[in-house]
């Protein structure tokens, strides 16, 4: 057994509606961990070079680590990678959130996505059922506004990562919305969601993470808390994150 890993990857073609899933190698573990480490070698040994950011054979990858869904703080966090619109190269982003954990809790600790769905389309995961669904009731909303319909719909237990006309519409700095404020905005990987037809990814997982020693992993989860809250920058941090320094950093010239 692999403590902290859910043990498997999801691939779904939404072109072909061909969904699979394999088992995460310890190999592949041990060497790259999970998140960033899983999406550059699996961008790395699946992208052919020529391939446009918008084409159908653009992987779209959603990665997480050992430690997601774990007590421990800043442990959310989601990866995604991509070939990036707005570069033509790497495409690396990350936010934190609740979808990570809950794609492993689902089964998963990777998702690989390729193809183009011929219509409007979202995924529906919860645990082993994963389907394809039309969206076209959620096309063309804003990132939150389809979010809170979605949750509607499927229920507030479910985590929902959305894009909003920026994305549908190929915006090369388009980002993936979650949480009704969380975004992954870096690198245009809205648009390549966008470019697949895929307008949200809803999961809900029921399962648990293997860990070796719950108790003990609690206690550094919560001693670590309590080092991070008592930090002089974490109240000021904690409200808005790196959007209450959008002024202060267009002032000193850093924005791109």
């Amino acid at each position: 057994m692999m403590y902290g890993y859910a043990g498997k990857i999801l691939r779904i073609d939404i072109g072909t509606k061909e969904i699979s899933k394999e088992p995460l190698l310890e190999k592949m573990c041990l060497e790259f961990i999970g998140g960033r480490g899983f999406v550059a070698k699996t961008l790395y040994e699946e992208l052919l070079p020529d391939t446009n950011p918008f084409d159908a054979n653009n992987p779209f990858i959603i990665a997480t680590g050992p430690l997601s869904g774990h007590f421990l703080p800043a442990s959310g966090k989601t990866h995604f990678g991509s070939k990036s619109p707005a570069t033509g190269g790497y495409a690396d982003s990350n936010m934190g959130g609740h979808f990570g954990p809950a794609l492993k809790y689902a089964g998963y600790d990777m998702a690989v996505i390729t193809g183009k769905a011929k219509t409007p389309s979202y995924l529906f995961i919860e645990d082993d059922t994963i389907e394809i669904r039309s969206a076209k009731e959620y096309w063309g909303k804003g990132s939150i506004i389809c979010e809170e319909m979605m949750k509607k719909n499927l229920g507030e237990d479910f985590q929902i990562l959305t894009i909003g006309p920026a994305g549908e519409k190929r915006v090369k700095f388009a980002c993936i919305s979650h949480d009704f404020g969380r975004q992954a905005g870096r690198t245009g990987i809205g648009a390549v969601l966008g470019s697949k037809n895929i307008k949200a990814i809803a999961v809900k997982g029921t399962g648990s993470i293997p860990i070796f020693d719950v108790k003990k992993a609690y206690a550094k989860g919560k001693d670590a808390f309590k080092k991070v809250s008592q930090k002089p920058g974490f109240k000021g941090w904690t409200p808005e994150g790196t959007a209450g320094i959008t002024d202060w950093v267009n002032e000193v010239g850093s924005f791109p």
